[in-house]
């Protein structure tokens, strides 16, 4: 997605720490970022070398956070948003709402994160699959957009439209690259 990472590792870790101002543990990084917790160790610990974080030990966790005086703060923050923050955004945005079965992206984001080759996606494609309001879908697209600073689309598909297997928007979702999100914690 980002070519200037070492590798998307990096970048989900990234944006483990960088979205979210709170202190969290390495463990906690490295399931936010479905990374081996020693893969987190060491990116941490050359963040932390480079002022980009602060970490401290409680007992025996390691407590990581973002470094307020780090310089470069904010506009690795808009990078990281833009090129790995999207599925984070959308599941932190999407956590709690009623009726939502599966949550999934797709399109031109999610080719790029999955390894499809192209340009740099205008947007964020979300399907929402269950009994969930449009409006309420709207809602927390445009919670998610406001967070990644860029556009967030949503279409609702009821659970029964999703696992017909004539329904030509379906098979074309499942036909190409997608990311099915795990829900966040409320």
């Amino acid at each position: 997605m980002a070519p200037f990472f070492r590798s998307d590792a990096q970048g989900r870790i990234l944006a483990a720490i960088l979205l979210d101002a709170a202190e969290r543990p390495l463990t906690d990084i490295a399931s936010l970022a479905d990374a081996p917790l020693t893969t987190v160790q060491r990116e941490v610990t050359r963040l932390e070398t480079a002022g980009v974080v602060t970490s401290r030990k409680v007992g025996p966790a390691r407590l990581v956070t973002v470094n307020p005086a780090y310089p470069l703060r904010e506009p690795l923050t808009q990078i990281v948003a833009a090129t790995y923050g999207p599925a984070w955004a959308v599941r932190e945005a999407f956590a709690g709402l009623d009726g939502v079965e599966q949550l999934i992206l797709f399109g031109s984001w999610a080719a790029r994160i999955t390894g499809q080759p192209g340009g740099f996606p205008g947007d964020v494609d979300v399907l929402v699959v269950g009994a969930v309001s449009r409006m309420a879908a709207i809602d927390r697209a445009i919670t998610a957009a406001e967070r990644i600073g860029r556009e967030v689309n949503v279409v609702v598909v009821p659970t029964q439209r999703w696992y017909d297997a004539t329904d030509g928007f379906v098979v074309d979702v499942l036909s190409k690259p997608h990311l099915t999100l795990e829900p966040a914690d409320d």
